[in-house]
């Protein structure tokens, strides 16, 4: 019973004291700050987009575990076309157009 009594002794002394209870501490620097330097979506476009031969292409983002589900990409524009995860681009390769 004396824990108890000592608990409300000190809370009540704290509750009654001038000074903060928290004292804050400065941020700390920045030294350690892992935010990218720019966004992805412009560290993404300066990746050439990946040349294919056919009129599609699946991207699972490459890593396996760590990739992101199979997606597939249809080529047969003129454009290249981002992944709607990642973010790769893939574009058709040129005089490699099917024609149907």
């Amino acid at each position: 019973m004396s824990f108890f009594r000592n608990l409300t002794q000190k809370i009540n002394q704290a509750l009654k004291s001038p000074a903060p209870a928290v004292r804050f501490s400065a941020p700390p620097s920045n030294n350690f700050n892992v935010r990218p330097v720019e966004p992805a979506e412009e560290m993404i476009h300066k990746v050439k987009p990946v040349e294919i031969e056919g009129t599609r292409v699946g991207c699972d983002g490459g890593n396996g575990p760590l990739g992101h589900p199979m997606v597939y990409i249809n080529l047969d524009g003129k454009e290249p076309q981002p992944c709607g995860y990642c973010g790769l681009r893939f574009v058709q390769k040129h005089g490699h157009h099917h024609h149907h």
